[in-house]
């Protein structure tokens, strides 16, 4: 149950940090090379909040299931 927690709580540290990266810097490094014209496939505003919102979320989320998996193994009271 040990492991499982520090994995959950691994990547719930690593969403919450992708949460907080410019992900318009993001989403031009890594996508916008696969289309010609990259400005007019831009994500949009709502889209990039959307985005942060379910990142946010899914931390939590991990965070939660970490903090209880390490009550179920004994190490926190």
């Amino acid at each position: 149950m040990i492991g499982a927690g520090v994995f959950a709580a691994f990547f719930a540290v690593l969403f919450l940090g992708l949460a907080f990266m410019d992900q318009r810097k993001v989403w031009w490094r890594f996508q916008a090379r696969r289309f010609e014209n990259p400005e007019a496939h831009e994500p949009s505003d709502g889209l990039i909040r959307g985005r942060k919102l379910a990142l946010i979320g899914v931390a939590l989320f991990l965070g939660w299931q970490a903090v209880e998996m390490f009550r179920l193994a004994g190490m926190a009271s």
